[in-house]
């Protein structure tokens, strides 16, 4: 009988984040995160929490990525120090 779980498990959480690959579908972040459930002895996670999570983490990614160039461009002179707002308001 198959069983699936609404609330995540916290493990299966981060494991979702560390198999996500943003230049591979959902879908195989899903396929990846079936297995790991099974390993952990966890219910199968239906696939729209996993897309929400991905989604939420990407995002996550996103943003620390924009920070980091502003981070960086103001190091060099190359964007003003009012960039920096920009960063703290995300």
């Amino acid at each position: 009988m198959y069983s699936a779980s609404p609330r995540l498990d916290e493990r299966l959480l981060d494991a979702i984040a560390g198999v996500d690959d943003s230049s591979l579908p959902i879908a195989e972040t899903h396929r990846r995160t079936r297995a790991l459930a099974a390993a952990f002895g966890l219910p199968r996670p239906s696939y729209e929490r996993v897309r929400q999570h991905v989604h939420l983490v990407r995002a996550e990614r996103e943003r620390a990525r924009r920070k980091r160039e502003t981070l960086v461009a103001v190091a060099l002179y190359q964007a003003p120090v009012s960039a920096l707002y920009d960063v703290v308001s995300d």
